[in-house]
């Protein structure tokens, strides 16, 4: 479980620093190459606004989901059922 986990984790970095790469060509932040067609678009502000949301889902998901503690109690716990 501790590979998936550090997979997924690895993942949504990935996906957080390709939305973030471009929003900063949306916004006219990063300007290589100079002619480049994402230049001061709002459209690839917009998306890279989602995936980073994506991104960070994909993080925190993997992060709380994946972890090894119990995530309290459920169905296999006894005590749950009100049994002892």
């Amino acid at each position: 479980m501790e590979k998936i986990r550090n997979w997924m984790v690895a993942a949504g970095l990935a996906i957080i620093v390709v939305g973030l790469a471009w929003v900063g060509h949306g916004t006219g932040i990063i300007q290589l190459p100079a002619t480049g067609f994402m230049s001061e678009l709002s459209v690839w502000t917009i998306n890279g606004s989602l995936v980073v949301a994506f991104g960070l889902i994909v993080l925190i998901g993997s992060w709380k989901l994946l972890r090894d503690e119990p995530h309290g109690p459920g169905f296999g716990d006894d005590h749950f059922l009100g049994e002892s």
